[in-house]
């Protein structure tokens, strides 16, 4: 039987999900007048670091695809985010980034998410970074969530109707 612990983690980790999609410019849509999922509705499911790190590599090595289309967008495509990690003394924080822009080797872009344990940041303030910092991205393709490949590693994480409670809430289709 899963620990409560391990639940917190899970509905943690849903949070995060749901800011990141807010920070892209995500609303959600509702089923007559409230939202479809909540995080009380989260099954337990312990975090999987394995998955999670193998869902950064994969953001990683398409990284260089995503920017060049951010820069190039198509008419359908909006909400482009980059997750980037920040580490403050013997912590680390993974903020979504909406808006972003690259200037020559630098990006400058502002806080989308509250970060949880940085203490001289905030949502809403500007940052640069590199982009070795950044270990996610997404953006929406005609209503359609692209990459955020650290959402899709925890949603295998829970159990499927909550999983396709979060995807009709977002619009997401199938392939997510």
């Amino acid at each position: 039987m899963p620990s409560r612990r391990s639940s917190k983690r899970t509905a943690k980790g849903f949070a995060l999900i749901v800011e990141a999609a807010c920070a892209a410019g995500l609303t959600p849509r509702r089923s007559r007048g409230k939202p479809v999922a909540s995080k009380g509705q989260l099954a337990s499911a312990a975090m999987n670091d394995a998955a999670i790190t193998a869902a950064m590599r994969s953001a990683r090595e398409t990284l260089p695809g995503f920017l060049a289309l951010a820069k190039k967008p198509r008419a359908a495509m909006e909400g482009f985010a980059v997750k980037i990690a920040i580490r403050e003394g013997d912590g680390t924080d993974y903020l979504w980034i909406h808006p972003f822009a690259q200037i020559d080797s630098q990006f400058i872009g502002q806080i989308g998410s509250t970060p949880r344990s940085l203490r001289r940041l905030k949502k809403g303030d500007t940052v640069t970074f590199a982009e070795n910092q950044i270990i996610d991205w997404m953006y929406m393709d005609a209503g359609t969530m692209r990459g955020n490949y650290s959402a899709r590693a925890m949603l295998n994480l829970v159990l499927p109707q909550e999983r396709e409670a979060f995807k009709r809430r977002y619009g997401l289709d199938q392939d997510f």
